[in-house]
C-alpha cells in the first residue's frame, strides 16, 4: 500500500473530529440535561421522604419539555424603568404530585419520568443507544486503521456496525419521539382547565431518519465492494 501513510493521517483527523465532536455535545447537550435531571430527581427524593414520614405516600414525576401552542406572555422584572421585557416560553416542564393509588413502589420508581414506567424505560433505550452508536464508531474506526497497518481488506464487521449505527439511530429517535408524545399528552390532560395549552403532535424528526438511511446505504454499499473484492480476487 503505497498511500498508508496518507490513510494514516485522514485516520488520525477522523479520530480527532470524531471524539471533539463527541466532547463538545456532552459538555453542550447531556451534562446540562443530566444536571438538570440531577437536581430535580434529588427535590423528588426530598418530597418522597418527607411524605413517607408523615404516612401520606403519593407518587411524584416529571414531564420534561412540554410544547406550549399559546405561550403565555410573562413579564420580566428589570432595574431599567425605561425597558420592558415580556417572556414568551415556548416550553414548560411539570413536576406533579398525586395521590399514590395501588401501585406498588417499584412501580412509582420506575415512573418518576413522564408518569410511566414505559417513558422511563424509552428514555433509558434512547440512551443506551447513542451509547452503543458511540461505541460502534470507535470500532470502526479501529478497524479501519487496523486494515490501512496490515495492508488488509476492511473485515466484513464493518459492515454490521454500520447497519446497527443505522438501526440504533432511528431506534433512539423514535424512543425520544414517542415519550415525548406521551408526556405531551399526559400534560394536556393535566392543564385542559388551565391558561396553557400543550400541542400534542407526534413529532419525529425526519432528518434522522434519513441519516439513519444513508447511513444504511453506505453499509450496504461497502457490503457489495468488499463482496466484488473478493470476487475479483478469485477470478484473478
Amino acid at each position: 500500500m503505497q498511500n498508508k501513510s496518507t490513510y494514516l493521517r485522514r485516520l488520525l483527523v477522523i479520530y480527532i473530529a470524531f471524539f471533539a465532536v463527541l466532547l463538545v455535545g456532552l459538555t453542550l447537550d447531556v451534562a446540562p440535561g443530566f444536571r438538570q435531571g440531577l437536581e430535580a430527581g434529588t427535590s423528588m427524593g426530598q418530597d418522597l421522604s418527607e411524605q413517607l414520614e408523615q404516612a401520606t405516600p403519593q407518587s411524584s414525576y416529571l414531564l420534561f419539555n412540554c410544547p406550549l401552542e399559546t405561550p403565555a406572555a410573562t413579564q420580566v422584572a428589570t432595574t431599567d424603568s425605561l425597558r420592558t421585557i415580556t417572556a414568551r416560553p415556548s416550553t414548560i416542564t411539570f413536576h406533579v404530585t398525586e395521590p399514590a393509588g395501588d401501585h406498588s413502589m417499584w412501580w412509582h420508581a420506575f415512573a418518576a419520568v413522564g408518569g410511566s414506567p414505559w417513558v422511563y424505560w424509552m428514555t433509558v433505550a434512547a440512551s443506551l443507544s447513542f451509547l452503543f452508536i458511540i461505541i460502534l464508531m470507535w470500532l470502526i474506526i479501529r478497524s479501519v486503521r487496523r486494515s490501512i497497518r496490515l495492508e488488509m481488506p476492511l473485515e466484513r464487521c464493518n459492515v454490521w456496525y454500520l447497519r446497527l449505527i443505522a438501526l440504533l439511530s432511528i431506534l433512539s429517535e423514535l424512543c425520544n419521539s414517542l415519550s415525548s408524545w406521551i408526556m405531551n399528552n399526559r400534560a394536556a390532560e393535566l392543564i385542559a382547565d388551565t391558561a396553557y395549552t400543550v400541542n400534542t403532535t407526534f413529532h419525529f424528526s425526519y432528518s434522522t431518519l434519513i441519516m439513519g438511511l444513508l447511513i444504511l446505504f453506505a453499509a450496504e454499499l461497502t457490503a457489495i465492494g468488499r463482496d466484488l473484492g473478493e470476487e475479483q480476487k478469485l477470478t484473478i
